[in-house]
């Protein structure tokens, strides 16, 4: 399967990256959607999702698969650890579910599961959490998925929240988490540019 096939799927739709608080890194695909996310409508945000995607995304079979970065730029919102779990669940299983109607996979009634703990926020972040997200990958043949995670969140302009989530099969100690680590480090805390209005298509 070609990876821009697999990040058009995963998205939805295929739409123009655009500018947002979330930096470029050579060799990562850019993206960046506005809420309501069509995959995953009952997310209730206002703002928008940027994602970049590691080259070794679609590679499920490495140890270092599933590699990408999620920004949400939000109207705040209760954001603590059972908060977060609850829309990276929802999150998941909307994406799941849309990758699998897309290459016509019978989907698991698996629900994403999350487990999430405090831990030491970097700097300039307000909160951070690390932990296990559980669920199944429609990308490849709808085997069990591990991933690891790091979600840090923090107040910018008045009215705006951003939660960055680092996300990776890869454990947290491998060389992988250092270029998610930079991309969070990287991140502007502005008001971003809104990402245009994108059709929805239907995945293929």
């Amino acid at each position: 399967m070609r990876p821009s096939f697999v990040f058009c799927l995963a998205a939805v739709l295929c739409g123009a990256a655009s500018a947002a608080n979330l930096p470029d890194r050579t060799g990562w695909r850019a993206e960046t959607f506005r809420f309501p996310l069509a995959f995953a409508s009952s997310v209730p945000f206002e703002g928008q999702e940027s994602v970049r995607f590691a080259p070794s995304f679609a590679r499920f079979a490495a140890a270092d698969g599933f590699t990408h970065a999620l920004l949400w730029d939000i109207k705040p919102v209760p954001m603590e650890g059972a908060q977060l779990g609850r829309a990276l669940a929802v999150y998941f299983d909307g994406l799941m579910e849309n990758a699998a109607r897309g290459r016509k996979l019978d989907e698991l009634p698996i629900p994403a599961a999350v487990s999430l703990h405090p831990m030491r926020a970097p700097e300039r972040w307000s909160d951070a959490y690390a932990g296990t997200l559980y669920t199944w990958n429609a990308f490849s043949r709808g085997e069990a998925l591990r991933l690891q995670a790091e979600v840090t969140t923090r107040h910018c302009t008045p009215g705006h929240l951003q939660v960055f989530m680092a996300i990776s099969m890869a454990p947290r100690r491998d060389k992988a988490w250092d270029a998610l680590r930079e991309l969070r480090d990287g991140t502007r805390c502005d008001e971003p540019p809104v990402a245009p209005a994108q059709p929805q298509a239907p995945a293929r």
